[in-house]
């Protein structure tokens, strides 16, 4: 059986469920946090999370992950069947990664971890974050899901992307982020609607308090 490493409070982990899910596919979760341990850099050389441990081997970094499931397991696909359409979907996941939520990580500290954000950052990851939403709303035919009307791997990186983004732009800059993403409330509502994602919600919630308490005790 397929074995996942990481843990709830995780959005990287979470898309991962929930493509695991979409899929039907059985996996065992093995709550795991990231660390330097070398049996775990053994089998996710960053030491990140999450890493998914297959009958060949073990995979780290999401978006192979990814690519590796629906490659695999080709049923129920997550990713468009014409080379194009992969990589417009493709496109849109590094987007969501690389113009929100990583720019948006930057600012984690001060408004999801109780400490502070110097102003030099707060300054520099307000355009990357304008950029990413005009970008998304250039790539997106939301119709509600980001591609149309199947929701595919892009989707689910989304769910767990655009809220923390738009919590950390709400709270630095008095923005409603997602006002600005066309669609984004549809998106959202159908996707939640899923009752892995309300599952995998209640999960992150209630370990938010352990992982904070966590990174306070460092």
């Amino acid at each position: 059986m397929l074995k996942l490493y990481g843990f709830a409070v995780s959005n990287y982990f979470n898309m991962v469920r929930m493509t695991l899910a979409a899929k039907g596919l059985e996996f065992e979760v093995v709550k795991t946090f990231p660390n330097q341990n070398p049996d775990w850099t053994s089998m996710s050389p960053m030491g990140k999370v999450p890493c998914l441990e297959t009958e060949h081997g073990c995979i780290a970094e999401t978006h192979v992950i990814l690519e590796y499931l629906d490659d695999q397991y080709p049923d129920k696909p997550i990713l468009p069947g014409n080379s194009y359409d992969k990589a417009r979907a493709r496109q849109l996941m590094h987007s969501l990664e690389l113009y929100l939520e990583l720019p948006a990580r930057r600012l984690f500290p001060g408004t999801l971890f109780g400490g502070q954000n110097d102003q030099l950052t707060i300054d520099e990851v307000k355009p990357v974050l304008e950029k990413g939403v005009r970008t998304i709303n250039q790539l997106a035919n939301c119709g509600p899901y980001l591609m149309g009307d199947t929701p595919l791997a892009p989707d689910y990186m989304a769910l767990y992307i655009l809220p923390l983004v738009q919590a950390v732009a709400k709270k630095t800059y008095g923005w409603d982020l997602l006002a600005d993403i066309h669609g984004s409330a549809e998106l959202l509502a159908a996707l939640n609607s899923n009752e892995y994602a309300q599952q995998y919600s209640a999960e992150s919630a209630a370990e938010m308090a352990e992982f904070v308490a966590g990174l306070s005790a460092k």
